[in-house]
């Protein structure tokens, strides 16, 4: 995308802004889908945008990150959170065993639908719910505050969540919610993948410099932003503030922040900061 068309573009409103970024990203990877058959079924960024990349290999990736850092095996249940066009339910549909069962949740109607479509009549296990919540990036009309959502789950239900580019859209008194009612869910022992982009002094200090990303300034209470005008298009929260929300949930962060791609210094293969939360 040029750089007129990404700036006349990032005037519109989220709901027009995402939706043509979605459009773009489509005609982008159009010779790709064509080339590749595997990628034929792909969804349609313009109906949910989820940003670039393969969206199989991004599943797969994401998989992955699951079995090495979450201690995921095909036996046990699984919470989407923020499943979107199903990313992550893609490859966990053939890696659970069936029965083991997967939540998924999306505050994107027509996502949800598109993974009830795709994945419904292959695994009566696989429930996909649409939550009417608010976030003035990707639903600012939602009738239910990102603070006031319970999680379609029951108590003790849940081994692994996850929340892959979730957090990263959030203000942190929504973060500290979603910790909890994902504590609320999961069994004793399970465990809860999420990503961020976490500040330090010295991160701070390398975003000054032009070494990120992503073009992050300061806004509030720490945090930076990408857009002023619209702060959940991209939110970093000082890694502080992180992890102590992780803590007063009720969580333990056995291996602290694993620093991702927007920022060097890179210490796994993820774009964004790779946390995991253990449940006691």
């Amino acid at each position: 995308m040029t750089t007129t068309l990404k700036w006349a573009t990032s005037l519109l409103p989220p709901v027009l802004r995402r939706t043509a970024s979605g459009a773009y990203l489509d005609l982008k990877s159009l010779p790709d889908r064509i080339r590749d058959p595997s990628r034929w079924r792909e969804p349609w960024q313009v109906v949910h945008n989820v940003g670039g990349g393969d969206f199989e290999k991004a599943g797969q990736q994401n998989l992955g990150f699951l079995i090495e850092h979450a201690g995921l095996t095909p036996a046990m249940c699984v919470l989407d959170i923020g499943c979107g066009t199903g990313r992550m339910a893609a490859p966990l549909l053939d890696y659970l065993e069936p029965g083991a069962g997967y939540v998924g949740f999306d505050v994107s109607r027509a996502a949800v639908s598109a993974c009830r479509k795709r994945f419904g009549a292959r695994r009566d296990d696989f429930r996909f719910i649409h939550v009417d919540v608010r976030n003035g990036e990707y639903r600012a009309a939602g009738a239910i505050e990102e603070t006031a959502l319970a999680f379609p789950a029951n108590d003790g239900e849940i081994d692994v969540a996850l929340a892959t580019s979730v957090f990263s859209h959030m203000r942190l008194e929504s973060i500290r919610h979603y910790l909890d009612e994902t504590c609320r869910v999961l069994k004793p022992g399970g465990r809860f993948m999420f990503t961020a982009f976490a500040l330090t002094a010295d991160r701070v200090a390398a975003i000054a410099e032009g070494q990120a990303a992503l073009a992050f300034q300061p806004w509030e209470g720490g945090a930076m932003v990408v857009d002023p005008r619209s702060p959940e298009r991209a939110i970093a929260h000082p890694l502080e503030a992180l992890e102590a929300a992780v803590r007063e949930a009720g969580f333990s962060l056995p291996a602290g922040a694993i620093f991702g791609g927007w920022l060097p210094p890179t210490q796994y293969a993820g774009g964004q900061d790779l946390f995991v939360a253990l449940k006691p």
